[in-house]
């Protein structure tokens, strides 16, 4: 199974390895949008805060995928749509219809390995919310957005916040580590998102990168990025990025 799930992301998708050039989705409808949001999760961090994730989510990695999300097209907003309701409605804007998007078994195993294990599944409120009304196709969707996540893993960045856990950081020294890695010089490029834990320490639950439509391939490297036009940034100064199994006692890097 494991063997067919590869051979499916590899042809719908391309192949990760082929470094700096990723995988990249066409809108064919409502094209008019500025940018992309990826939004992956820390997912430690995602799982010990708000409802938390189901008893059979994997702990086999921490950088998880929550998103791929279009801004407002610019014929809603010369409509006088405010950003805020495109961002609590989205495609429903259009027409409401939360029938689940058809897709592969292995597609569906693959997106169970990345996504938070939730009551209902997220995959199926990510389509319906923020990529139907695109006239994306519904596996090169998420194939592509799962790609991104993992070229991001394997990332200096990436492999760099993987180190981080278990430990107290500064969000400002993390931002520069993230401008300095990967060579990023757009304002907003990444946003970082915390919410408090069950225990009440803010903890590093989300990363929202700002990105070019048209250069998703060159993600995570230079060349991807725009500078994001709203600040979004929700983490305090200094905040955990929690691991799975909980130090007994929390340390900040030096």
């Amino acid at each position: 199974m494991k063997r067919s799930v590869l051979a499916a992301l590899f042809l719908l998708g391309g192949c990760v390895s082929q470094a700096p050039t990723g995988p990249s989705i066409t809108p064919t409808a409502h094209t008019d949008f500025r940018h992309d949001t990826l939004a992956l999760t820390w997912q430690p961090g995602f799982c010990a805060t708000g409802g938390g994730c189901e008893w059979d989510q994997t702990h086999r990695i921490s950088i998880g995928l929550h998103g791929l999300w279009a801004s407002e097209p610019h014929a809603l907003e010369a409509q006088g749509v405010p950003v805020q309701e495109w961002w609590s409605k989205g495609c429903d804007l259009y027409d409401h219809n939360d029938t689940p998007p058809q897709l592969l078994p292995t597609t569906v195993e693959a997106l169970r390995g990345v996504v938070p294990h939730l009551k209902k599944p997220l995959y199926v409120h990510e389509y319906t919310k923020h990529a139907r009304c695109f006239g994306y196709d519904a596996d090169r969707f998420f194939i592509t957005s799962m790609e991104m996540r993992d070229r991001f893993a394997a990332s200096a960045f990436g492999l760099w916040l993987s180190q981080q856990a278990g430990f107290q950081v500064k969000r400002d020294d993390m931002l520069a580590t993230f401008a300095r890695l990967m060579n990023v010089r757009d304002s907003r490029a990444l946003q970082v998102r915390c919410e408090p834990a069950h225990n009440g320490q803010m903890v590093l639950t989300q990363l929202w990168f700002t990105l070019d439509p048209k250069k998703l391939s060159r993600f995570p490297y230079e060349g991807a990025y725009l500078s994001s036009p709203d600040d979004q940034n929700g983490c305090p100064a200094t905040f955990l990025v929690p691991g799975w199994t909980a130090p007994s006692v929390v340390d900040q890097r030096p």
